[in-house]
């Protein structure tokens, strides 16, 4: 049987042996009070900034692009616009968000019968429908002017409202930026889908965040004033969750308890927009530029008046691997007060800069 060398002894090859150093103590599981989902906040494996995914790739332009004026052809014909005066015709430019059904739709047509049994099964129908947020095609929605991401805002706020009575179980608004986050196309655009069933996801917050017993209502109780609140304007309150899934994720909610974005003494559309935008402005700034990037908007579902809507920030920096198929598990190498405390830092450092300190 081999022995370890006692203390202090040479190596045969004349270096002196390092000490295996001790285990990283582990983290801590939380489960996210929206959802029920658990999150590992494993400080100990925290990833070095230059560790995280990275948009490397260069920008492909917008030659051929079907979201550019002038290619409106490329795309179904569109089912709302905001348009700018005197710019009436539809599916030709002048427009300034523009709204049409997706080319490739997941989810399509009336809601029909699903199948029972072991293996139950139901037509994709619903709706999925493209937001594109500027004519511009590399403007993000952090550098959008604030009156035209409010048009964003207000372009999801009426295609939510179209489903709002609908014999429907879901229906949400993403974005997807960036390739790691998803999106196929370069030109920034938002996207809703609406589904006859009601995803887990859904059904769980539905349960969470009605008004006996709002889960939303009880964080912002516990968060507001605290570490982790990154903002707090405007009926506003962006924040860092506890149990954040992701690095640097972030949530924007209503102060008070709202089912929906435009609810009768809610915040504006401006003030959605600016809190949205000062968010990813900070993101770029604690996370790097080009950080990519999902928004989901999560409202009531159609038919359902009792809910807590919040807007989720979730970058994409890492990826999942064998532990969260396994579990379901989602590992996040930054610890949700470190991420908040970055973007305070980026915070005053833009405001240094705008005072020129």
């Amino acid at each position: 049987m081999s022995q370890l060398p006692p203390p202090g002894a040479r190596h045969p090859d004349g270096a002196t042996p390092v000490s295996p150093q001790p285990p990283e103590p582990p983290g801590e599981l939380r489960q996210d009070p929206f959802s029920g989902h658990w999150a590992a906040i494993t400080t100990g494996r925290a990833a070095r900034p230059e560790a995280f995914l990275r948009e490397d790739a260069p920008p492909r332009g917008p030659l051929g692009c079907p979201f550019c004026p002038g290619n409106e052809h490329m795309t179904p014909p569109e089912v709302w616009a905001d348009r700018d005066p005197g710019a009436a015709r539809a599916d030709g430019p002048g427009w300034r968000v523009r709204v049409v059904p997706n080319k490739f739709p997941a989810f399509a047509g009336p809601p029909a019968p699903s199948e029972a049994g072991l293996y139950r099964a139901a037509p994709a129908t619903g709706a999925h429908e493209v937001v594109v947020q500027s004519p511009d095609h590399f403007a993000t929605l952090a550098d959008l002017p604030e009156p035209d991401a409010a048009r964003v805002v207000a372009a999801w706020r009426q295609r939510l409202a179209v489903r709002r009575d609908a014999p429907l179980g879901a229906a949400v608004v993403i974005v997807n930026q960036g390739r790691l986050a998803g999106a196929s196309l370069e030109h920034p655009h938002s996207q809703l889908f609406a589904t006859a069933i009601r995803p887990d996801l859904v059904a769980a917050e539905l349960e969470r965040l009605g008004r006996h017993d709002c889960a939303a209502c009880a964080v912002l109780n516990k968060e507001r004033g605290g570490e982790r609140v990154v903002a707090d304007a405007d009926g506003l309150v962006t924040l860092c969750p506890w149990a954040s899934a992701a690095p640097f994720e972030a949530m924007i909610l209503p102060d008070q308890h709202l089912s929906r974005l435009g609810d009768p003494g809610g915040p504006e559309d401006l003030a959605v927009a600016r809190a949205l935008a000062g968010l990813l402005r900070r993101l770029d700034a604690a996370a790097g530029p080009r950080t990519p990037y999902n928004l989901v908007l999560h409202t009531a579902p159609p038919r359902t008046d009792d809910f807590h809507w919040h807007l989720h920030l979730l970058p994409r920096l890492t990826t999942y691997g064998g532990l969260e198929l396994a579990t379901g598990i989602i590992v996040n190498v930054v610890d949700p007060d470190h991420a908040a405390a970055r973007y305070a830092d980026a915070e005053a450092a833009a405001q240094r800069e705008v005072s020129g300190s």
